[in-house]
């Protein structure tokens, strides 16, 4: 059984501050109400970009893992340095999403 959400409170924005709000209920596809609480309450909000960043993180990790079987086999240092290279063109592609 839900709990009655029968308390109001009010709150004061700026309008500089509503409408960074009102960019992140939209960018996320929240209501005010979910948004505010989870944020009150520090409840942990699941934003849809977090997919992408658990998807692109994967990535860095099979490279981490492909570096490290090469390093260990001796493989030519040119082919770490390349994958090095691929790692942080995909960490600068994460950077620039948040």
């Amino acid at each position: 059984m839900k709990p009655i959400k029968n308390i109001r409170k009010t709150i004061r924005f700026s309008v500089v501050e509503f409408e960074k709000i009102e960019q992140q209920l939209q960018d996320n596809n929240l209501d005010f109400s979910t948004f505010s609480r989870s944020a009150i309450l520090k409840k942990k909000i699941n934003l849809p970009i977090e997919k992408e960043l658990i998807f692109e993180l994967n990535k860095i990790g099979n490279n981490l893992n492909q570096i490290a079987k090469a390093v260990n086999s001796n493989s030519q240092k040119i082919d770490i340095l390349k994958e090095l290279v691929k790692i942080e063109k995909e960490l600068k592609k994460i950077s620039d999403v948040c």
